[in-house]
Protein backbone atom coordinates (compact mmCIF):
# COMPACT_ATOMS: atom_id res chain seq x y z
CA UNK A 1 0.00 0.00 0.00
CA UNK A 2 2.20 2.96 0.63
CA UNK A 3 3.84 1.94 -2.78
CA UNK A 4 0.73 2.71 -4.68
CA UNK A 5 -0.04 5.90 -2.06
CA UNK A 6 4.19 7.00 -3.05
CA UNK A 7 2.70 7.02 -6.40
CA UNK A 8 -0.36 8.63 -6.08
CA UNK A 9 1.68 11.59 -4.40
CA UNK A 10 3.87 11.85 -6.95
CA UNK A 11 1.36 12.22 -9.83
CA UNK A 12 -0.79 14.82 -7.82
CA UNK A 13 2.28 16.84 -7.08
CA UNK A 14 3.00 17.04 -10.66
CA UNK A 15 0.08 18.87 -11.18
CA UNK A 16 -0.27 21.60 -8.46
CA UNK A 17 1.44 22.95 -5.51
CA UNK A 18 1.94 20.57 -2.57
CA UNK A 19 1.44 21.78 1.04
CA UNK A 20 3.10 19.46 2.98
CA UNK A 21 1.42 19.05 6.72
CA UNK A 22 3.18 17.77 9.50
CA UNK A 23 0.85 17.73 12.45
CA UNK A 24 0.62 14.96 15.25
CA UNK A 25 -2.87 15.48 16.44
CA UNK A 26 -4.91 13.57 13.72
CA UNK A 27 -8.01 16.25 14.01
CA UNK A 28 -5.95 19.15 13.51
CA UNK A 29 -4.21 17.57 10.87
CA UNK A 30 -7.30 16.63 9.08
CA UNK A 31 -8.64 20.08 9.76
CA UNK A 32 -5.72 21.79 7.86
CA UNK A 33 -5.57 19.51 5.48
CA UNK A 34 -9.38 19.41 4.29
CA UNK A 35 -9.30 23.60 5.11
CA UNK A 36 -6.47 24.46 2.47
CA UNK A 37 -7.55 21.53 0.22
CA UNK A 38 -10.89 23.41 -0.76
CA UNK A 39 -9.85 27.04 0.25
CA UNK A 40 -6.90 26.89 -1.85
CA UNK A 41 -5.68 25.71 -5.33
CA UNK A 42 -3.36 23.67 -3.27
CA UNK A 43 -2.50 20.01 -3.02
CA UNK A 44 -2.54 19.38 0.64
CA UNK A 45 -1.07 16.36 1.93
CA UNK A 46 -0.56 14.90 5.80
CA UNK A 47 2.27 13.22 7.76
CA UNK A 48 1.85 12.52 11.52
CA UNK A 49 5.27 12.26 12.23
CA UNK A 50 8.52 13.60 11.25
CA UNK A 51 9.99 10.09 9.97
CA UNK A 52 6.74 9.75 8.07
CA UNK A 53 7.25 13.42 6.51
CA UNK A 54 10.78 12.24 5.89
CA UNK A 55 9.85 9.28 3.81
CA UNK A 56 7.21 11.37 1.98
CA UNK A 57 9.72 13.90 0.68
CA UNK A 58 11.89 11.33 -0.96
CA UNK A 59 8.74 10.97 -3.25
CA UNK A 60 6.98 14.58 -3.21
CA UNK A 61 9.02 17.98 -3.38
CA UNK A 62 6.49 19.89 -1.58
CA UNK A 63 6.16 23.94 -2.23
CA UNK A 64 5.66 24.48 1.32
CA UNK A 65 6.01 23.19 4.75
CA UNK A 66 3.12 23.66 7.66
CA UNK A 67 4.83 22.23 10.79
CA UNK A 68 3.75 21.59 14.23
CA UNK A 69 6.65 22.43 16.47
CA UNK A 70 6.14 19.36 19.07
CA UNK A 71 6.23 16.37 16.86
CA UNK A 72 7.17 13.51 19.55
CA UNK A 73 10.40 12.08 18.52
CA UNK A 74 11.42 14.85 17.18
CA UNK A 75 10.56 18.75 17.13
CA UNK A 76 9.17 20.79 13.61
CA UNK A 77 12.34 22.71 13.93
CA UNK A 78 14.95 19.58 13.84
CA UNK A 79 12.42 18.13 10.93
CA UNK A 80 12.96 21.88 9.14
CA UNK A 81 16.99 21.46 9.63
CA UNK A 82 17.30 18.28 8.23
CA UNK A 83 14.79 18.92 5.21
CA UNK A 84 16.55 21.50 4.73
CA UNK A 85 19.70 19.87 4.72
CA UNK A 86 18.76 17.67 2.13
CA UNK A 87 20.04 18.61 -1.71
CA UNK A 88 16.32 20.62 -3.89
CA UNK A 89 14.98 21.47 -0.38
CA UNK A 90 17.01 24.38 1.04
CA UNK A 91 14.61 27.22 -0.64
CA UNK A 92 11.03 25.83 0.57
CA UNK A 93 9.71 27.74 2.85
CA UNK A 94 7.73 26.60 6.17
CA UNK A 95 5.33 28.19 8.22
CA UNK A 96 5.25 26.55 12.11
CA UNK A 97 2.38 25.93 14.14
CA UNK A 98 2.67 25.91 18.11
CA UNK A 99 0.58 25.71 21.21
CA UNK A 100 3.29 27.60 23.18
CA UNK A 101 4.75 29.71 20.06
CA UNK A 102 6.35 32.27 22.62
CA UNK A 103 8.67 29.59 23.96
CA UNK A 104 10.39 28.70 20.54
CA UNK A 105 9.96 32.43 19.36
CA UNK A 106 13.50 32.46 19.33
CA UNK A 107 14.31 29.82 17.42
CA UNK A 108 11.68 30.64 14.66
CA UNK A 109 12.75 34.19 14.37
CA UNK A 110 16.81 32.67 13.51
CA UNK A 111 15.13 31.16 10.55
CA UNK A 112 13.10 33.77 9.60
CA UNK A 113 10.20 31.69 9.82
CA UNK A 114 6.06 32.18 10.15
CA UNK A 115 4.75 30.97 13.53
CA UNK A 116 0.84 30.93 14.77
CA UNK A 117 -0.23 30.32 17.71
CA UNK A 118 -3.15 26.94 18.09
CA UNK A 119 -5.64 27.59 18.03
CA UNK A 120 -4.88 29.28 14.79
CA UNK A 121 -6.45 31.96 12.69
CA UNK A 122 -7.65 29.84 9.38
CA UNK A 123 -7.79 33.08 7.16
CA UNK A 124 -4.67 34.42 8.67
CA UNK A 125 -3.06 30.88 7.89
CA UNK A 126 -4.54 30.74 4.34
CA UNK A 127 -3.00 34.26 3.72
CA UNK A 128 0.67 33.66 5.03
CA UNK A 129 0.58 30.07 2.75
CA UNK A 130 -0.98 32.42 -0.43
CA UNK A 131 2.07 34.95 0.01
CA UNK A 132 4.53 32.12 0.75
CA UNK A 133 3.76 30.60 -2.40
CA UNK A 134 3.16 33.13 -4.66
Amino acid sequence: MPQIQDTLLEEMHATRKTILIVEDDPYIGEFLTMAISQETPYQALLAETGERAFEMIQHVKPSLFVLDYVLGSMNGLDLYDRIRAQQGFETIPAIFLSASLQKYQDKIKQRHLVGFVKPIDLDELLLSIHQALN
